[in-house]
């Protein structure tokens, strides 16, 4: 039988970071987190929880816990808890706590746990939680015109959208990304509440014009509940995976299926272009989503890469 000692020196192994802190969404609340704690409980791991009500209040969740000395800040549930806690860890300028790390469980509800292949239930996330293997990501930098025409930064971790994508992505955020009834009704607001415009799109070595009805500048694969609109993104590669969409809204939403397994890329309608730097401007206003979350404001928007800025669990 191992002594008290060996059995902290092991735990302490799993645990480079002291136990994590998990900020969950209410849905978590109701269902996800309290089964997490507890997988962890049973491996020795006691961890704090918080539930953010609004899932925005996450930011703070995760501020008061890095204050108080955690290091390990997990994401539990949707995409914009994540973003949120992506906002804590790193800044338009970079890294604002360096030594800290990010776990993701989205519980189905995620798109940026999936570009990483992380598991969605319980049981499995609490084991990979353990351990030492962390993924230097990079992070996107966004710059567009706020309301009253004041500049506007923010970061993401997973993808910057415009137009149809952008209204997919806010309005099933936080939904379970495998009903049906959640997706079919995001799709169904996007084609009423977005429409094409013409577009400017410049990138490293390219500008075109063309006529837009939607862009995804990912730095993830998946979005828009969890399609892999950017099958060839890389979070590590210091670029952006650019999908612009021509025509109009209704043919994005003709390719569903396509979209959600990747096989969209090649086809007349979508351009896929790789990019340090992405600059658009749109003729008419443009709905702006970043990691799903809904932004005030809209095009121009100006993204580049923030490399190796976030440190994630894998």
């Amino acid at each position: 039988m191992a002594s008290t000692a060996d059995q902290s020196v092991e735990l302490d192994g799993r645990l480079p970071w002291g136990a994590p802190y998990l900020v969950g969404d209410a849905a978590a609340g109701r269902s996800g987190l309290t089964e997490l704690r507890q997988h962890l409980a049973r491996a020795g791991v006691v961890a704090d929880a918080a539930i953010a009500r609004p899932a925005g209040r996450a930011g703070t969740l995760a501020a008061r816990a890095l204050a108080t000395g955690a290091r390990l800040l997990v994401a539990v549930g949707s995409d914009e808890v994540a973003h949120a806690l992506v906002e804590t860890l790193v800044g338009p300028d970079g890294p604002r706590a360096p030594e800290a790390v990010l776990g993701l469980v989205g519980l189905g509800r995620q798109d940026l746990s999936a570009t990483f292949g992380l598991p969605d239930d319980p049981e499995r996330a609490a084991r990979h939680l353990l351990g030492d293997t962390v993924f230097l990501a990079d992070v996107g930098r966004a710059r567009w015109r706020g309301p009253a025409g004041v500049e506007r930064t923010a970061v993401f971790a997973n993808a910057a959208e415009l137009g149809y994508p952008a209204l997919v992505s806010s309005r099933i955020a936080g939904r379970d990304r495998h009903a049906r009834a959640a997706r079919f009704a995001a799709a169904l607001f996007g084609l009423a509440a977005s429409r094409s415009t013409p577009a400017r799109l410049g990138l490293d070595h390219a500008t075109v014009d063309f006529r837009l009805a939607g862009l995804t500048v990912a730095n993830g694969q998946f979005s828009m509940g969890r399609m892999k609109v950017a099958p060839r993104a890389l979070p590590d590669d210091g670029r952006l995976s650019v999908i612009a969409f021509e025509g109009e809204p209704l043919t994005i939403y003709a390719r569903s299926k396509q979209l959600y397994y990747g096989d969209h890329i090649p086809h007349p309608s979508v351009r896929e272009y790789q990019s340090r730097r992405v600059e658009v401007d749109t003729a008419e206003p443009l709905a702006l989503s970043l990691d799903g979350r809904r932004m005030p404001g809209g095009p121009p928007l100006v993204v580049d890469v923030l490399g190796g800025a976030l440190r994630v669990k894998v």
